[in-house]
């Protein structure tokens, strides 16, 4: 492609963002600028087209981007999106409006996304594979029903409710809690349940008469590991939207009917969490066909540097690029300067305060006006 076409072809998918219509030469060059004639225009859009990076629709002499021009479109402009002063400011204040536990932290920045977007939010919850327990905590609910908390080394933290077989007291559960981080502290949570059994057939007979408790505690940790959990919000924004865009009912009801695959949105995210800068994906494939007009923008967001979740927007091709990248990018950084935080758990009488990843991140964060200087569903994805 050359560089004149290359001008043409951005200029072309900016306008049809904005006004939905085929885009014709003579509004290419009277509202972009350029420096050639509508027939110059009109030859390279021809050029673009045997491409397969533009359709001429029967009733109309402009043309509309193609999905595979969409995705030349981000990949070339991905870096070029700047975030503004305001949405620093409102990222910001977001995030440092409360302290928030994790499930309650990436909740927030998925209907963050969706509120941007006017389409789908979504964030990938740090997944229990690849991370190891950190902390366990066991607090008396009632006589005999017991929470286990339990803290991951990627920060992420799991609740569990056990009924018991008879009554316990705090200060038999503070032992046992001691007991339990002594010996599982690191176990790798993609490989606990094998661990674990190990675990089971020998060392809690070191518990003596509270033997049965560790026992029950660790059959609850062994038994039932964690799930990874996917925020979704927005998606009758998502229904709406492409449906208002496309005019295509029936699509809108298959893209929805997809985010409800659970390992769909996962294979998708995981895909994107390494990636250096905002990913996409245009077109979604749906049982072997791929539905054009859909497009994916994701991020991952880190722990102490390492990768270990994603965030990002399910919608139509037609969405404001220019808002929404930079609001995902600059969300991956501030998330990631969050969970890098402490995570503090404080007991308070038979008061677990869980919700204690605080955000104390406003060393981290940059404040707006200096770096403007510078330059509603939770599903949880089975193991």
């Amino acid at each position: 492609m050359t560089d004149r076409q290359g001008e043409i072809l951005r200029a072309l998918v900016k306008e049809y963002v904005v006004s939905g219509e085929p885009v014709g030469s003579q509004i290419l060059v009277e509202k972009f600028g350029m420096a050639f004639s509508p027939a110059t225009v009109r030859k390279e859009m021809s050029v673009l087209e045997q491409m397969g990076l533009l359709s001429s629709p029967h009733t109309s002499a402009g043309r509309i981007p193609t999905d595979r021009a969409f995705q030349l479109y981000l990949a070339d402009l991905v870096n070029l999106f700047e975030i503004t002063l305001n949405q620093k400011t409102e990222l910001e204040d977001l995030y440092r409006s409360a302290a928030l536990q994790l499930d309650q932290l990436l909740k927030t920045t998925a209907q963050m996304l969706a509120q941007t977007s006017n389409f789908a939010g979504i964030v990938l919850a740090p997944n229990s594979i690849g991370s190891s327990i950190k902390r366990i905590e066991l607090v008396s609910v009632m006589e005999s029903l017991v929470l286990m908390v339990m803290i991951s080394s990627s920060g992420a933290i799991y609740e569990k409710k056990i009924k018991l077989e008879r009554p316990v007291n705090q200060e038999d559960l503070y032992k046992i809690s001691r007991y339990l981080n002594q010996n599982l502290k690191g176990f790798d949570l993609g490989d606990v349940q094998e661990r674990g059994l190990e675990f089971l057939s020998g060392s809690l007979a070191e518990l003596g008469d509270l033997s049965d408790i560790g026992t029950a505690v660790t059959q609850a940790i062994v038994y039932n590991p964690p799930d990874q959990t996917i925020h979704i919000e927005g998606d009758s924004n998502l229904h709406r939207k492409i449906y208002e865009l496309t005019n295509d009912r029936r699509k809108a009801e298959r893209v929805i009917s997809q985010l409800q695959n659970q390992d769909f949105v996962a294979s998708v995210f995981e895909r994107m969490k390494n990636l250096p800068q905002v990913g996409s994906q245009v077109g979604l494939e749906i049982d072997g066909e791929i539905l054009s007009g859909i497009t994916i923008l994701g991020k991952g967001y880190s722990l102490s540097g390492k990768s270990i979740g994603a965030l990002g927007v399910i919608g139509a091709n037609r969405m404001p690029y220019e808002r929404i990248i930079p609001a995902l990018d600059y969300s991956s950084q501030i998330l990631s300067n969050v969970l890098s935080e402490k995570t503090n758990i404080e007991l308070q009488g038979s008061d677990l305060k869980v919700n204690e990843i605080e955000i104390t991140a406003r060393r981290e964060l940059p404040s707006a006006s200096a770096a403007h200087k510078e330059g509603k569903r939770t599903t949880k994805r089975p193991k």
